[in-house]
């Protein structure tokens, strides 16, 4: 998965649909934790650049078992 980053937030849901077709797109029977945090390591660089990327890290945080509800 390779981010695009931009200067500003969609607003469209995007993160949320990002999750979702990754989820879609893994193989069956996959670790989905520890690819999600394989997810988190590549999203790492650019999680203060931009909401939704912060959103969409949250979202695998939560899939990783690393954090509670994503607000």
């Amino acid at each position: 998965m390779s981010a695009i980053v931009n200067s500003e937030p969609s607003g469209s849901g995007r993160p949320e649909s990002v999750f979702i077709s990754w989820l879609l797109w893994q193989p069956r029977g996959a670790d989905l934790a520890v690819a999600a945090a394989k997810e988190i390591s590549k999203l790492a660089p650019y999680q203060d650049r931009d909401p939704d990327i912060v959103r969409l890290r949250r979202l695998f945080e939560q899939l990783a078992g690393r954090t509670g509800r994503p607000h």
